[in-house]
């Protein structure tokens, strides 16, 4: 097995006449009297589509921008093949070694001199994901950088591919808005594909009259008429089932109801086929309720004399 690789992954610019050195004195130089996109704080190639091999500023207002060879006078022909990554740090400027395994990404080598990786880097780099379908680095980007579950893949990777990014293209830079413009569009087009019976009006998730609540029967069958004669629920005949699923509200309904599925084990689990919001609070809310309604009911028949004696 090879050895873990233990040199540094970058090294600090020193007055050796190199042209890291020169580059390094240039952009200092830059800095005191920089343009309107700011200090820069790192110099780096990108891969993106379009701007293949170019170089890109990052600003201490967080806007990326093309490093032209105008802006630092880079001597031509510049080596455009191995560009070096340079990153500012609080001892100075560091220059990342180009072939460490720690330094084979842009995201890895921010992280490699300990700097946060910039929002509109990170968009950028899973937006070049999306268009060259790298599922894993997209993925990766949804998960862990915007903390969405899977449902988000499409809505995230149609909003990456959209225009947010063009000024980049058409005048040079990209601000952290940008991803701000992203973030919205990716929202709207969530909300598009959600299917209706997942959305909610009010707080409260909008359900389909004909959704099945178990036996054959719908929300319709419940909300319109009688159940049919033949459901059973806890021990209870049909008329007594009728009298306690009238005492519910539309939302419990559904769970008593599909709490007399087969295969449905608890309260709990009816909730969650029933399809309501926090399904182990609610599913035990609608167990106490039943409980305590059907125990009014067996009182009432006792007092009667019409139960049973159960």
């Amino acid at each position: 097995m090879d050895a873990e690789d233990l040199t540094p992954s970058y090294y600090m610019v020193k007055d050796d006449g190199s042209i890291d050195t020169d580059i390094a004195e240039r952009i200092n130089q830059f800095n005191w009297d920089p343009d309107g996109y700011g200090a820069v704080t790192a110099l780096f190639p990108v891969d993106w589509s379009g701007a293949e091999g170019e170089l890109v500023t990052l600003r201490e207002n967080g806007t990326v921008a093309f490093a032209l060879d105008g802006t630092f006078e880079l001597p031509e022909p510049f080596d455009r093949g191995t560009p070096p990554t340079m990153i500012t740090t609080t001892t100075g400027m560091a220059v990342l070694t180009p072939h460490h395994p720690d330094n084979q990404t842009i995201e890895s080598g921010f992280q490699a001199v300990g700097v946060p990786v910039p929002e509109v880097v990170r968009a950028m780099n899973a937006r070049e994901a999306a268009r060259t379908g790298d599922q894993a680095a997209l993925w990766a980007f949804i998960s862990e950088g915007l903390e969405r579950w899977i449902g988000w893949r499409e809505p995230v990777s149609t909003a990456l591919l959209g225009n947010w990014a063009d000024s980049l293209y058409n005048e040079g830079q990209l601000s952290p808005g940008a991803v701000d413009q992203f973030l919205a569009e990716a929202r709207v087009i969530n909300r598009q594909l959600k299917p209706i019976w997942l959305r909610q009006a009010n707080r409260e998730r909008v359900r389909l009259l004909d959704a099945p609540i178990g036996d054959g029967m719908t929300l319709y069958d419940v909300l319109s008429g009688p159940a049919a004669d033949d459901i059973g629920f806890e021990g209870f005949e049909d008329p007594r089932l009728i009298r306690i699923l009238d005492a519910l509200s539309e939302e419990e309904q559904a769970v008593a109801i599909a709490r007399s599925r087969p295969g449905v084990a608890n309260w709990p689990e009816a909730a969650r086929v029933a399809g309501v919001p926090q399904p182990e609070t609610v599913g035990e809310r609608v167990r106490r309720k039943v409980k305590r309604l059907a125990g009014k009911l067996t009182s009432q028949e006792t007092e009667d004399g019409t139960g049973s004696g159960r």
